[in-house]
């Protein structure tokens, strides 16, 4: 009796592992076609930002959620973003924070309301594509 209720219980084990086998190899495929267009989506995205800076080298700031007091975001997707827009920008050089006469901005139109009244009539803000902006610093009257 005993022996019979071990192998059931093997069998059971046999088949939990097969099945979230299963699952992963389910999931795991075309990961690599979900990455890479991602990385496209992003691409043209600082496609777009790339052709409204008027400059080609240089210091460009870096604006996100982590910049926005009470803002939800994940921090590796903020970091993930950080880097790839540096990628994309290259030859630019994009540093965190408004550090720069240009900065790029990462941010839903709510978290970019927020974050402009912090900064009224400091930039000018240009509308590229979805949730990326452009900043322009405004000379000081």
């Amino acid at each position: 009796m005993l022996a019979n209720i071990k192998k059931s219980l093997v069998v059971l084990l046999l088949l939990i592992n097969v099945f979230f086998v299963g699952q992963d190899w389910v999931a795991s495929t075309n990961i690599a076609d979900r990455g890479a267009n991602a990385l496209d989506c992003w691409e043209a995205q600082m496609a777009l930002v790339r052709d409204s800076l008027p400059i080609k080298r240089g210091v460009v700031g870096y604006i996100s959620e982590q910049d926005v007091p009470g803002a939800e975001y994940g921090l590796w997707d903020i970091e993930t973003e950080f880097f790839l827009t540096q990628y994309a920008l290259a030859p630019l050089i994009v540093k965190k924070g408004i550090v720069a006469e240009w900065n790029v901005v990462v941010l839903s139109n709510k978290d970019l309301a927020i974050w402009a009244k912090t900064y009224t009539g400091q930039y000018k803000i240009i509308d590229v594509e979805g949730k990326v902006h452009v900043l322009h610093r405004l000379e000081a009257p």
